[in-house]
């Protein structure tokens, strides 16, 4: 893959690949069998499938390739299967282009091709399409070419369903939904499932095809109409919230509404053209600022009503353009485009809208404002897409969710670290009242719309910018240690290790890394080895002179997980079957370690004594965990050589950096990032102080009643310079980790910031009622945070208000500190208050 895929993109390919190994013995023995994608709107559905089709095609991890293996791509529209073929084309840096096949008329191989992906889409099945007609240079339909790949490998032919909900509704519901198009598109797509007596012209019997892949954020009506036939159902689910963890779709959906009986539909345009503007400039910025090329164009979308035979709609286009230009400057024409149903131009004053194809406006350089109606909801992705604006009625609202729902996609694939503002998208809605917005808010969260972030009234959301004279403060808030506790999925701390000599290479940084870390992994595992020859039996195992033991145990993350004991079974040292166990270290080392190991000189050609020494290196546990460990410590001893080089470099580089770090065996302190802007929900009063703030350099915070008067007596302290409220779960917060396994996430109330002999001092302050179950782990997680990390701050106190009167635990003093974390109940706390506090 072109790609690095999400951890839950890996994990959705992992699992239909394990789905797909069940499945195939069951087709090829003409049991039907459905492999079911389920997953939300934004994940990347085609990039995990793409993932699947690799796999499928050349093996993964030591499992062999198919083979026959042919995939048939089938979709609903003719745009969604050149879209798709480019996303794949993209995406896979193993497939060739020749490889990716959009059937067309004459089209006569006698059946497909294995090795290939074949598009197809439901237009093309209608009959009176071409391809399902013999004569005019088709020798033979497409439901007969289809048929005879089928026939010749069964559990080989890979059919994909994509939008797999499209096309499904009940064959039984009546005159009307029978003559409609969807009707149509579900008598087409249901003849693969279910099989036909008798399709095309000659009319050619048709078996249902063995084994089916549907994609679809909602597949509920797939798997209804898979209920009614024999087919096995193999479920694959990526759950909504891996999704949005990822940063693959926007953070927040900011809703603006009018007044009630408020008419602004002109104001709101405006307003809406000046937020696509900030859009505008926050990208530039932020390209520039971290050499991101070519720099993020945001569109403003524009839906429009509908019209007449005479006039695309009632809609003034002249009167919205002239207000966009109005509020944002001058915008050269080409800017402008439609996508109305028509095919020509349409003038708008003295512009003309030209036409564009909706899957082509993410890739148009030029465009900044698209007009539409109703046809977007399919054939386009356009995570470029960040504001849009409806003049339509509330009675669409199901249409507007869908719509917005292909528009939360973020434009880097990626959270922005900087900047909050750009992890969000706007949508003005002047013709709903409060009723109509909570039905969009509901549809919005309801998973076909596929929208998975937060949904907000833009009113009550604000933002606000780094105060000004407070460099120093933001200088120190950038060393504070944090921690990731939900981190990603880890890795082989051999594979993590050659991973971060290889990136430091590329970004010229050390001298040989890549050289010097791989000798360092083969040493380690020679060591071992030199361990185990003394073991007469482990030698007559290598030497190839006995059967050698295989235990069924699993590796994860390069190291052995034992939940019973493994069983074991002993095999012939055939050349075969030592490649078949040879591949599986690939798995465990990661990064084509087991071939740099087997192709040492040393062997001098005899390839299968390394291989075989390898495999049986790798099945003790003891010799796999030191290794590991070893390339564990090796790490960290390259990633304190190297972090300063690293702070140095863009903000995206950094991140790639800390994903790297995130992923080992235990969690790793890292520095905040300290952000442009943040946005946050409206609170009042108004605190002075705030490291963000308004342009009246304020900040929003309803705070408690211990928080107010704690927060009142440190901005009387002497020194007082600021504060930050930290606040939970942001990504700029200070987060610091607790409980018997670290999992949880404590976030203290605030950061207060003194200057001191004109040196910056941070203090933690946490006020937390000792009655709640959480109040000991969190004492004793800020316990261990000061211990570690205590000479970087003044005071790290955990607070109570008893009586009106604040009695702190005083983390950083020792004695303090030990008896908090010998405590043993909420009881004992509550004791060490009355002692210390």
């Amino acid at each position: 893959m072109r790609f690095t895929l999400k951890d839950f993109q890996v994990v959705a390919a992992d699992q239909l690949m394990a789905a797909l190994l069940d499945a195939r013995p069951a087709a090829a023995r003409g049991r039907p069998q459905a492999v079911v994608l389920s997953s939300p709107t934004g994940s990347g559905k085609t990039v995990i499938a793409t993932e699947m089709i690799e796999r499928v095609f050349y093996g993964h991890d030591g499992q062999p390739g198919d083979p026959k293996a042919v995939v048939l791509w089938l979709s609903d529209q003719p745009q969604l299967n050149e879209q798709s073929k480019k996303k794949i084309a993209e995406a896979s840096d193993k497939i060739p282009p020749h490889r990716l096949v959009t059937i067309e008329h004459p089209f006569n191989p006698e059946r497909l091709l294995p090795g290939h992906v074949y598009f197809l889409n439901n237009q093309k099945l209608a009959v009176s399409s071409l391809i399902t007609k013999q004569g005019d240079k088709q020798e033979r339909t497409i439901w007969q070419i289809i048929e005879a790949t089928t026939k010749a490998a069964p559990a080989s032919f890979y059919l994909v369903i994509d939008e797999a909900h499209r096309g499904m509704q009940d064959a039984e519901r009546g005159d009307a939904a029978r003559k409609s198009a969807e009707t149509k598109r579900m008598t087409i797509t249901q003849k693969f499932i279910k099989g036909d007596a008798g399709v095309g012209d000659p009319p050619t019997p048709l078996s249902a095809v063995p084994l089916v892949i549907g994609i679809s954020a909602t597949p509920e009506r797939f798997n209804r109409v898979l209920e009614g036939t024999t087919r096995t159902v193999h479920p694959v689910v990526v759950e909504s919230e891996n999704v949005r963890g990822s940063g693959l779709i926007k953070d927040r959906i900011k809703l603006a509404v009018a007044d009630e009986g408020d008419e602004a539909d002109w104001s709101m345009l405006a307003d809406a053209a000046k937020k696509w503007a900030k859009y505008r400039d926050e990208w530039a910025a932020y390209c520039a600022k971290n050499q991101i090329v070519p720099v993020i164009t945001p569109v403003l979308v524009v839906q429009v009503e509908n019209g007449t035979k005479e006039q695309p709609t009632k809609t003034n286009l002249a009167t919205c353009l002239k207000v966009i230009q109005d509020a944002v400057g001058h915008l050269p024409g080409n800017a402008f485009a439609h996508c109305f149903e028509d095919d020509a131009d349409v003038p708008a004053g003295t512009v003309v809208l030209r036409k564009v194809e909706a899957s082509k406006i993410q890739h148009d350089p030029d465009l900044r404002v698209v007009f539409f109606k109703t046809a977007l909801t399919t054939g386009w992705d356009c995570p470029r897409a960040e504001v849009m604006m409806s003049f339509r009625a509330a009675q669409d609202s199901t249409l507007i969710a869908q719509l917005v729902g292909r528009m939360v996609r973020t434009p880097l694939a990626r959270r922005v670290e900087s900047n909050e503002f750009l992890n969000g998208v706007s949508l003005a809605l002047p013709h709903y009242d409060e009723d109509a917005v909570k039905d969009i808010i509901k549809k919005l969260e309801d998973a076909e719309a596929g929208a998975t972030g937060e949904v907000v009234e833009e009113r009550e959301m604000v933002l606000y910018k780094k105060a000004e004279r407070k460099d120093d403060l933001f200088a120190a808030l950038a060393k504070v240690p944090t921690y990731v506790v939900t981190r990603p999925r880890r890795m082989p701390e051999t594979s993590r290790l050659m991973k971060i000599a290889r990136r430091l290479s590329m970004d010229g940084v050390g001298d040989g890394l890549m050289g010097k870390a791989k000798r360092f992994v083969i040493d380690r595992l020679l060591e071992q080895r030199e361990r185990l020859r003394k073991d007469p039996e482990w030698a007559a195992r290598v030497e190839g002179s006995a059967k050698v033991p295989v235990k069924e145990f699993t590796i994860e993350y390069g190291l052995w997980k034992l939940e019973n004991e493994p069983a074991s079974y002993m095999i012939e040292a055939t050349e075969e079957n030592i490649y078949e166990l040879f591949q599986r270290c690939a798995g465990v080392l990661g990064e084509n370690l087991h071939d740099s190991y087997a192709n040492r000189a040393e062997f001098r050609g005899d390839i299968n004594a390394a291989r075989l020494e390898l495999f049986c290196i790798v099945q003790d546990e003891k010799a796999l965990k030191t290794v590991q460990q070893a390339c564990e410590q090796e790490f960290n001893r390259i990633w304190q050589e190297h972090k300063d080089d690293i702070v140095l470099m863009s903000v995206p580089a950094q991140e790639r950096y800390r994903d790297l770090r995130r992923r080992g065996g235990s969690a790793a302190a890292e520095t905040i990032i300290v952000r442009d802007n943040i946005e946050v929900r409206t609170e009042k009063p108004m605190w002075d102080g705030h490291l963000y703030v308004n342009a009246k350099g304020k900040f929003g915070w309803n705070a408690n009643t211990w928080e107010k008067p704690l927060l009142e007596t440190e901005m009387e302290r002497p020194g007082f310079a600021g504060f930050l409220r930290n606040m939970p779960r942001k990504d700029w917060a200070l987060c610091i980790p607790y409980g018997a396994e670290n999992d949880k996430s404590l976030y203290p109330d605030m950061l207060v910031f003194r200057r001191v002999k004109n040196k910056v001092v941070i203090d933690i302050l946490d006020p937390h009622g000792d009655q709640f179950a959480d109040a000991l782990g969190k004492a004793q997680g800020l316990a261990h945070y000061a211990k570690a990390h205590g000479d970087l701050f003044g005071r790290i106190e955990m607070i109570r208000i008893e009586k009106g009167k604040a009695e702190r635990l005083d983390l950083q003093d020792e004695k303090v500190r030990g008896k908090v974390l010998k405590a043993t109940s909420a009881e004992q706390l509550a004791d060490l208050y009355v002692e210390h506090g």
